[in-house]
């Protein structure tokens, strides 16, 4: 008989409505709150571990194929960036996947997360 994996958090991996992901300078999240009415506002953020180097990047989220991402900005080490996104109507409990893309190095993807 095999191994049955743990169910996943409902909504997310690290809270309802929550996802993140520890990458070696610091740490990614995505979260979801309620907008206005049946909306959801969706937020990425990074914390920038000390004694890190400068980094350019940009804040995007994924829902349904459609990705939206936010502007280009310089983060210096332990700082904390983010990018909310308001009123955005988000179809059944498809996944939203936040992501980090980083300048000379690569696009980060955090964990999905659902608003259900």
């Amino acid at each position: 008989m095999g191994v049955i994996a743990p169910a996943a958090m409902a909504g997310g991996n690290y809270d309802y409505g929550t996802s993140r992901t520890s990458l070696s300078n610091g740490t990614l999240w995505t979260s979801l709150t309620s907008g206005t009415g049946a909306s959801w506002n969706v937020i990425d953020s990074y914390d920038k571990k000390p004694n890190t180097s400068t980094i350019t990047a940009l804040f995007g989220w994924t829902h349904v194929g459609t990705a939206h991402t936010g502007s280009w900005f310089t983060q210096s080490a332990g700082t904390t960036k983010s990018t909310k996104w308001s009123n955005y109507t988000l179809s059944g409990c498809n996944s939203v996947i936040g992501w980090m893309e980083v300048q000379g190095q690569q696009t980060f993807n955090n964990a999905p997360v659902t608003q259900c």
